[in-house]
């Protein structure tokens, strides 16, 4: 018998499925006490049902790890279990690997009170045995670590490219900290960046490296920081943009290892090409080591075909924490009584029935009223909704089905109010509905709120935390329950499995809770689910490149009519494919040599063809385009033609943003990039001047409050009608989507064409640095400081009006704030923790 025919074995005896079965139905009824069973519950056998989990294995697949660990779960939190059963259950955890989960038992009380459990068993020596197998050299000590995180270590250990899958839960995030302080620790020098897709993540793992290294290395965060190559140790944490930056301000930057975090982000549109695009330079460069991470992919082995040097694909089937798929539907002719099913491996389980606290009339109300019947006695409640607009609806929803309860909100939650109503607006719905325990969250919010709110959600002050598409983004925000309603994804697409799959992850908190529920409603609905899910199933891994073989003819055509500004505005992906391509051509590469491209022989050879014509005409100089690679090189030239046929480049300058005249410099630049380089800047009812107006205002380090009173006060000038909450989400919106993406990515473009075309005298004024700006929202050196050190946009701005001196380096920026009373400064409170609390950990060396 080989081992996937003696897995299907086991997981068939009747002792195995039937213990999973009433594991999940009494534990599931147990957490949903308001759920009306249509039977009694059955007791449970646990000898036969343990002894049925004891044949499971690390090496078994993931489905039967997932019973098993339901069936010892279960086991443990069963108050009709004997002391006897319970201790076999938690000895089962730890040969297992999920000790965490055995710890939990212990502290809720629920196992045997014995301080060494392995000495209470029998077969302790084996536990040991498992114990240390299950561990790795962390410096001083042995580390404890599952599965999961012993395979990755020995795959990071002996190969140049490794590719990994592994469930949301599984610890990745702890193992690769760990992993890379003992590399910085071992080695005399050491340089790695650690890659992100979101600047919402930047600042969490950078704290939690320099919390796990301490001053043995710098953390960097941004491409201007001024100590990089100041130590012989250096951890960046950036996006690809910030990577892309960097590279591009360093050519001669090699680094020892290159991690990628959600590496499914490969698949990210013109994202995921310029992702690509800043591996292949980096991994260029020397010789690093290479780790991509991504959850509940099939396929990793993707990333790491056809490169050069030792290679390993490894598929997590480690399980640490059980996850309840839900169906929730209305009993027919029955509007507010609802039925709940859990589904085990696609098997349905009744659970009972429910009321829903009012009728669900509009439908918008289902998602919000199911979610206050199942989850008003629980804290730990995230609610998916498909954008912004529906995130502030349901919470409101949600507040006012809770009514008026017995909350109330606290001192940190007010903390946040104060925060809320000074850095954005009085009347933003986040800070009334906080007051209730429910909040939204959402990407374009700011970084200091959306922590606060984070923080709040994770100790309990908030017990509903209505949730976007930003839970895809790899933020570590793990809840109880996850209330899920016709998901989409952008445009008003149905949400793909992979991103159901990676969103229903956050389902479940290792060592925090048994097991984590995800409650979808209206499944039997077609017009709400395409296909509602019934298993967790691994799905294939793509990447954005892929689209060049799938494609050819449209980018063939792209290509071949000049790359038209109007069809870059609509397909961005055809330019972002041309521009990696015409980058790898550029540096003398083939492209059948290129690990990523999915072409045949001849295809790459076409492509080839028709790229090197396209580039032979140009004159922009090479250097040029490779920093701009994301253009299309024919927009450029045309461009630089452009500037090439006036006298004088003075009315072209972009003004510093202090400047009186910037926001005319701004207007005339934007309509440029729009009409030669595809920028999405559609000028209609006067929209080059408002974008040109936020460019600047948010340059200048205004605050987002201000720059949202701003919108407000000319709509009101203008007579248009407008609703409050949609000109705040419009502001924020704007801000991230043109101030840092797409105004950095155009105009540092625009200023250095103009710079080639037309060179600036000797003595002429130093051209600002647009990127910088723009991505961070200031413009002095002394701000710039303060956002290196890791302090939010938010504080920076609110502190820089006490500040005079423009150009403060780090160390004097920490000088500065620690020889000054921050809190009798007229700041909101979290403000002034923020501030201080980075200053010291930067004077301490913590």
């Amino acid at each position: 018998m080989n081992d996937e025919e003696y897995w299907v074995e086991v997981s068939g005896l009747a002792a195995f499925t039937e213990g999973v079965r009433l594991s999940t139905l009494k534990s599931t009824r147990s957490f949903f006490a308001n759920v009306r069973p249509r039977e009694s519950t059955p007791s449970i056998e646990w000898d036969r049902h343990l002894l049925a989990a004891s044949l499971v294995t690390l090496d078994a697949p993931e489905t039967v790890q997932s019973g098993a660990l339901r069936i010892l779960q279960g086991c443990v939190q069963d108050p009709d279990a004997t002391s006897v059963q319970k201790a076999a259950a938690e000895y089962l955890l730890r040969r297992l690997g999920n000790g965490r989960a055995a710890e939990l038992a212990h502290k809720r009380g629920l196992a045997p009170d014995d301080d060494d459990p392995a000495s209470a068993s029998p077969l302790s020596l084996d536990l040991i045995r498992r114990t240390l197998e299950l561990s790795v050299d962390g410096g001083e000590h042995r580390v404890p670590v599952n599965y999961f995180q012993r395979q990755f270590w020995s795959a990071a250990e002996d190969s140049r490219w490794t590719s990994v899958s592994a469930p949301t839960s599984a610890g990745k995030s702890h193992i690769v900290r760990l992993w890379l302080t003992t590399q910085v620790r071992s080695h005399d020098t050491y340089r790695a960046v650690y890659v992100v897709p979101t600047r919402a993540l930047i600042d969490e793992v950078s704290r939690e490296l320099e919390t796990a290294l301490g001053e043995g290395a710098t953390v960097t965060t941004m491409p201007w920081d001024t100590r990089i190559d100041e130590k012989r140790h250096e951890l960046f944490v950036l996006t690809q943009e910030r990577l892309h930056i960097l590279l591009r301000k360093r050519p001669e930057m090699t680094f020892d290892v290159i991690f990628v975090d959600e590496a499914q982000k490969l698949n990210d549109g013109s994202r995921g090409v310029l992702l690509q695009r800043t591996l292949d330079e980096a991994a260029r460069r020397g010789e690093p080591t290479i780790i991509f991470a991504s959850p509940l992919t099939s396929n990793p082995e993707l990333l790491v075909e056809g490169v050069s040097g030792t290679s390993k694909a490894l598929v997590s089937e480690t399980v640490t924490v059980n996850q309840t798929l839900i169906h929730v539907n209305q009993r027919p002719r029955k509007t507010t009584l609802w039925d709940m099913v859990a589904l085990v491996s696609g098997e349905a389980i009744s659970i009972g029935e429910f009321d829903l606290p009012a009728r669900p009339v509009p439908a918008s109300k289902r998602l919000s009223l199911v979610a206050v019947a199942l989850g008003s006695a629980h804290s730990g409640n995230v609610v998916y909704a498909n954008g912004p607009g529906d995130a502030e609806k349901t919470a409101g929803q949600i507040c006012d089905a809770l009514g008026t309860s017995d909350w109330r909100p606290s001192a940190a939650t007010l903390d946040v109010v104060e925060l809320i109503e000074k850095t954005i607006h009085p009347h933003y719905l986040l800070a009334t509905y906080l007051k209730q325990g429910v909040a939204f969250h959402y990407g374009n919010m700011p970084l200091l709120v959306r922590e606060a709110v984070e923080t709040l959600f994770r100790n309990g002050d908030v017990r509903y935390l209505v949730c976007t598409s930003t839970l895809l983004e790899g933020v570590n925000l793990p809840c109880q329950n996850l209330f899920v309603r016709a998901p989409r994804k952008g445009n008003n697409t149905p949400m793909s499995a992979p991103d159901f799959w990676n969103l229903a992850g956050r389902a479940g908190r290792w060592g925090v809770e048994f097991q984590g529920n995800i409650v979808c409603i209206d499944t039997s609905d077609e017009n709400a689910w395409l296909e509602a899910p019934t298993r967790r199933t691994r799905q294939p891994m793509a990447r954005a490149t892929d689209a060049i073989a799938r494609d050819i003819g449209a980018l063939r055509e792209y290509i071949a009519d000049g790359t038209p500004v109007a069809t870059a505005r609509t397909q961005p992906i055809l330019q972002a494919l041309f521009g990696i391509l015409a980058s790898a051509r550029r540096q003398g590469r083939e492209l059948q040599e290129l690990p990523w491209l999915q072409a045949t022989a001849d295809e790459a050879a076409e492509l080839s063809e028709i790229v090197d014509a396209s580039l032979a005409p140009l004159t922009v100089p090479v250097e040029t385009l490779q920093l701009h690679a994301g253009i299309s090189p024919i927009s450029i030239q045309r461009l630089y033609d452009h500037f090439r046929t006036v006298s004088s480049r003075d009315e072209f300058d972009l003004a510093a943003p202090e400047s009186t005249d910037a926001v005319d410099s701004y207007i005339r630049a934007i309509a440029i990039c729009f009409r030669f380089l595809g920028a999405d800047f559609t000028d209609v009812d006067g929209r080059h001047f408002s974008l040109a107006l936020l460019f600047v205002e948010w340059m200048r380090g205004r605050p987002l409050a201000v720059l949202i009173a701003s919108r407000i006060r000319y709509l009101r000038r203008a007579r248009k009608e407008f609703t409050l909450a949609v000109e705040i989400r419009s502001v924020l919106k704007d801000v991230e989507q043109y101030a840092r993406f797409e105004g950095p990515l155009f105009l540092a473009c625009y200023a250095d064409i103009l710079n080639e075309a037309l060179p600036q005298d000797v003595n002429g004024t130093e051209t600002p640095d647009i990127a910088m700006m723009m991505e961070l929202g200031v413009s002095r050196v002394t701000e710039v400081s303060m956002m290196s050190l890791g302090i939010s946009r938010t504080s920076v701005v609110a502190l820089s009006e006490h500040i005079v001196s423009d150009d403060l380096t780090p160390e004097q920026s920490v000088e500065w704030i620690t020889s000054r009373d921050i809190a009798a400064f007229d700041l909101p409170t979290l403000v002034v923790a923020e501030i201080v609390q980075v200053a010291r950990r930067r004077t301490s060396g913590d």
